[in-house]
């Protein structure tokens, strides 16, 4: 009877322990996340505001840095694109961490 009940406890330890490594990953991944999106958005904003300041100064791009400048801003309209869709419409990952830390 003991020896069940030493099994059971270290089974819960385990649990417990797989439990809170589980959390530790999802608030490691998260911030990260934070630093991914601060990073698009600030270069996405950058960008965009180098255009207004160029257009306001009343210069002119010449061709080749129009055509650059226009496809990172392209890219990063992408990439900011995912970044809203993970902050409002996608926490896939972190259900199932949590879905199998209920196992």
């Amino acid at each position: 009877m003991d020896k069940d009940l030493v099994t059971n406890d270290h089974l819960q330890n385990q649990k417990h322990y797989i439990n809170t490594k589980l959390i530790d990953i999802m608030e490691y991944r998260q911030s990260r996340k934070w630093y991914v999106s601060i990073a698009v958005v600030g270069l996405f904003s950058f960008i965009l505001a180098l255009m207004i300041y160029f257009m306001a100064m009343g210069k002119d791009v010449t061709d080749g840095w129009k055509e650059i400048l226009l496809l990172m801003l392209g890219g990063f309209v992408g990439s900011f694109a995912k970044v809203i869709d993970f902050w409002f419409n996608n926490q896939e990952n972190d259900n199932k961490l949590l879905e199998h830390a209920d196992d």
